[in-house]
């Protein structure tokens, strides 16, 4: 299934835009879900894995099972002083 992943902060400065178009399987949970991504775009792998999904703008647990046309928001870890 196709699904769109908004990306934010540090994950949007890296890829240079900000959604990304996947190809997931059906039944596909986040923790996969960041696999794929973290796969695909390698330059982005460990910022992926660390940070958090939101689904339909709620935070999300790794076993979340992802939707086709659910709202996903990637949300990189937030550092600073």
């Amino acid at each position: 299934m196709n699904i769109k992943i908004k990306l934010f902060a540090a994950a949007r400065e890296i890829n240079g835009t900000g959604e990304l178009a996947l190809d997931v399987p059906v039944g596909c949970i986040v923790k996969e879900m960041k696999r794929i991504v973290s796969d695909d775009y390698p330059n982005m792998g460990e910022l992926i894995m660390r940070s958090a999904v939101s689904l339909n703008r709620e935070f999300a647990t790794d076993e979340s099972v992802v939707n086709e046309g659910d709202e996903i928001a990637l949300i990189p870890p937030v550092s600073g002083g």
